[in-house]
């Protein structure tokens, strides 16, 4: 009988450590928090909140890094695809500001619609100027440890 409350304690003892294990990890992690528009219009400004956690607090001075991946099924045409799909550039990386270390916080990535499409009227009924893309978000805190990549919804560029 004594059998049955030994094995209680020890499960509710696994239990309490388990559910007391640390929710932040090494390597730091993104979740998307939300979208100022998830259709822009010229002129507008996308902005996405991001929310960050990252046990050691090391992510101020780190790298973010924005990919865009453009969804259209049509080409964009001639002279459209010089645009930058990765922000910041790869071959020129930016590190994130120092700011006092937080194993949490909120990071805002930020474009305007000029910045996302081609704008330049086309007389090719089959180039088509809207786009629809996704961004991909990474960071790298200072010690080198990368987060797991994070996908937006669809975002819908209307020109």
């Amino acid at each position: 009988m004594k059998t049955i409350p030994a094995i209680f304690v020890f499960s509710l003892a696994i239990l309490l450590i388990a559910c007391g294990k640390d929710k932040f990890e090494t390597k730091p992690r993104l979740e998307i928090k939300d979208y100022s528009t998830k259709e822009l219009f010229p002129g507008e400004t996308l902005r996405i909140r991001l929310n960050y956690f990252d046990k050691e607090g090391d992510l101020n001075g780190g790298l973010a890094y924005a990919i865009r991946q453009r969804l259209n099924v049509l080409p964009l045409g001639l002279g459209d695809n010089d645009k930058v799909d990765t922000f910041p550039n790869p071959n020129n990386p930016t590190a994130l500001p120092d700011f006092p270390p937080k194993d949490n916080g909120e990071l805002t990535f930020q474009l305007d619609w000029a910045s996302l499409i081609e704008s330049a009227p086309s007389n090719d009924p089959n180039v088509i100027k809207n786009d629809t893309v996704i961004f991909r978000f990474v960071v790298t805190d200072r010690a080198g440890n990368t987060s797991d990549t994070i996908n937006t919804d669809r975002i819908v560029l209307h020109n």
